[in-house]
């Protein structure tokens, strides 16, 4: 797949059954209606955006359709202010290592020094070894390491 056969586009509802087996690729656990609901909340956010990549209608089958997706949002803290946090970055196995997730990370980007934000952060989990290559190699500077503790409530 070369990057121009792809279109990135805003997440649509209707995309919710593809990004949830996508996500699952990777582990997550999220059925269809789930992030259908997920991507109605945050489509009235104006500080988050979903934008997934698409191989375009000349792309041969099984090739065609959404290839990966990225969320993105504005994050501010009081020690570090404002910032854009890649909140989510999934590329399905067979569109790997053809340029879809640097695209997608490029419209977050976009989309983040659109809204006048001077930096982007990406978090990404210990065991995604692709990962800690494939940000450096987007100019990302490993900045910190850290234990992410949850509690249900």
């Amino acid at each position: 797949m070369s990057d121009t056969a792809l279109i990135l586009r805003a997440a649509a509802e209707t995309d919710a059954p593809t990004l949830a087996q996508l996500a699952a690729e990777l582990g997550y656990r999220a059925d269809a209606e789930t992030l259908r609901q997920r991507l109605a909340l945050l489509s009235d956010r104006p500080d988050h955006a979903v934008f997934v990549a698409e191989r375009d209608g000349a792309s041969p089958e099984p090739e065609r359709g959404v290839a990966g997706w990225i969320h993105v949002g504005r994050v501010i803290s009081l020690e570090g202010g404002e910032a854009a946090e890649i909140l989510g970055l999934v590329v399905g196995a067979l569109a790997r290592r053809a340029g879809v997730g640097r695209q997608l990370v490029q419209r977050a980007e976009r989309w983040a020094r659109e809204l006048g934000l001077e930096r982007i952060v990406v978090r990404s989990n210990a065991l995604r070894t692709e990962a800690h290559f494939f940000y450096p190699a987007l100019d990302y500077v490993l900045a910190k390491t850290q234990r992410v503790y949850v509690k249900p409530l």
